[in-house]
């Protein structure tokens, strides 16, 4: 054995992927429904650690500004977005949440007297997030935080599983589940299709692009059904009483139609006169960065676009939606000129999965550059946001706006999902090298108390979450489910609960609360470094 980890250590990218392999082989052992995936390399880590191995600690920094950039990449676009729609409630329940978190943290090792960088670590592992933990590492070099965080995780993982199923199997739930309906507040991010009778006569003998549908709801008129003909809904078609409208939007869209033109219809409508239906990837560079309506396409290509998926997000596109490499729009028209769009818009499919490294480095090196930076706070304390904090506000700001001066910043999925991944596995690695060294002593030491102390971390948030969102949000139990699940930052366990329960509300409080959650343990966790420093 001494052999083997003598040439790991004289051969360190042949250890880091050694390392890391063994790591993500360790994940992908699936008890129950349940497994660690990317995040058990910290502890094959530790184990090579204790067994003497060393990793360069560039590793573990270039691990930590690749990760937290692609966080606030897939973040960005919803973190702002989301505090805006959905007013102060998600954010101050993560906050809150969270908060008592650190909390616990402290009151734990003032009183019980167990080391400070045990205490650290347990909070992000508690809370199961792999980017609080970079963040204290990153103010406070300081290998028991890895320690803390590795013993704390599991814990953080089970806890959060047990209890949300918990909620599931409540009766307050089911009766949710019963009275659920698509006009949920939630559901409105749904994406469906609905017909109806064109009743209202103010709408009736005017081209759509005079009618301005748009500024009174999203929802999209594709088609049009008069007498026996179906034709395209182009801007200078023309409604008529009892023509049928086939119309895509989400549930609170549709329902402002209905209220505009007329109630909805089940008369069928035969799709396959003349109109087809293409999905594509939009490839060609010289249409994005323009809206819909900048670009005419209705009136210059005579398609309608019906949806719009970028990344893991389909909205109703609109005049004012910005069109971006990798988009997948669904297109409606005539084979022909369906054909002729396809042709210009997206005929280069190697061009979706390309990434303009200039902006993705660029914002990288600004994020370095802002983390290095030293302010000065009242009372004249001096703190960074360090290589966690720096890339990762960057990365919120590009990818909220969507540029950096002329540069679009956008990076296609899978690309972020590659960056983040081989950041995480490189942090994960070289964390888990740093603190195997004392690991079993410390174990050995301390171990059922700071397991303990993890519990509480972890039951103490999930509880203020819960109570926050039921009792003074009165969200209900379903959303609270989302709720826990997203400010714990916990994907498996919303995944685990999602297959026993059939309502869309979980989840979408969870994309509503998780990047917002995400952000914060971030921050508490620096700050938490910060004060047991």
């Amino acid at each position: 054995m001494d052999t083997v980890i003598s040439f790991l250590n004289a051969n360190p990218i042949i250890s880091l992927f050694v390392i890391v392999a063994s790591g993500i082989a360790l994940g992908h052992i699936n008890i129950k429904g349940f497994s660690f995936g990317s995040s058990a390399v910290i502890f094959t880590g530790i184990l090579f650690g204790h067994l003497g191995a060393k990793l360069p600690a560039e590793i573990n920094t270039l691990g930590v500004i690749l990760f937290v950039y692609a966080i606030g990449l897939q973040a960005g676009p919803r973190f702002f977005r989301t505090i805006y729609r959905y007013g102060l409630s998600y954010f101050v329940i993560a906050l809150a949440s969270l908060l008592s978190g650190i909390i616990t943290v402290w009151i734990c090792v003032k009183i019980m007297g167990i080391d400070e960088g045990l205490g650290i670590g347990i909070f992000p592992g508690a809370l199961t997030s792999t980017p609080g933990l970079a963040a204290a590492l990153d103010v406070k070099k300081d290998p028991n935080i890895s320690i803390g965080y590795g013993v704390a995780y599991p814990f953080g993982v089970i806890g959060v599983v047990i209890f949300v199923q918990l909620i599931a199997m409540m009766k307050k739930t089911a009766n949710e589940m019963k009275e659920e309906s698509e006009q949920s507040r939630h559901s409105e991010s749904s994406v469906c299709i609905k017909q109806f009778l064109v009743t209202n006569p103010n709408f009736t003998g005017k081209p759509l692009v005079e009618i301005e549908l748009h500024s009174m709801t999203q929802a999209n008129i594709t088609r049009i059904k008069h007498g026996d003909k179906i034709f395209m809904a182009h801007g200078d078609a023309i409604l008529h009483l009892n023509d049928t409208v086939r119309a895509v939007g989400t549930p609170r869209e549709l329902k402002k139609l209905e209220h505009l033109i007329g109630s909805e219809t089940e008369t069928p409508m035969d799709t396959s006169l003349n109109l087809v239906t293409r999905d594509v990837f939009i490839s060609s560079p010289q249409f994005v960065g323009k809206t819909i309506r900048q670009l005419e396409i209705h009136s210059l290509y005579g398609v309608v676009l019906t949806r719009l998926q970028r990344d893991e997000m389909e909205v109703v596109p609109t005049g004012s939606t910005m069109l971006e490499i990798g988009d997948l729009v669904r297109v409606v028209g005539d084979k022909e000129d369906c054909d002729y769009f396809v042709t210009l818009f997206g005929q280069t499919e190697k061009r979706i999965h390309e990434t303009n490294l200039l902006p993705l480095t660029i914002g990288i090196v600004l994020g370095g550059i802002l983390g290095s930076h030293y302010f000065t706070l009242p009372g004249g304390i001096q703190m960074r946001l360090g290589m966690s904090g720096g890339p990762l506000l960057v990365a919120l700001i590009v990818s909220h706006f969507g540029k950096i001066g002329r540069l679009r910043t956008r990076v296609p999925y899978a690309a972020k999902y590659l960056t983040r991944e081989i950041g995480l596995v490189f942090f994960l690695a070289g964390a888990g090298v740093s603190a195997g060294g004392s690991f079993w002593s410390v174990m050995c030491e301390t171990g059922p108390l700071i397991t303990v102390i993890g519990l509480l971390t972890t039951i103490i948030p999930m509880g203020v979450a819960y109570l926050m969102s039921v009792y003074m949000f009165k969200l209900g139990n379903l959303a609270a489910i989302g709720v826990v699940c997203g400010a714990m930052t916990m994907t498996p366990a919303l995944g685990v609960v999602s297959s026993k329960i059939d309502s869309k509300t979980p989840p979408l409080a969870y994309t509503a609360i998780y990047p917002i959650a995400m952000v914060l343990v971030t921050v508490y966790s620096q700050i938490l470094a910060m004060i047991l420093s």
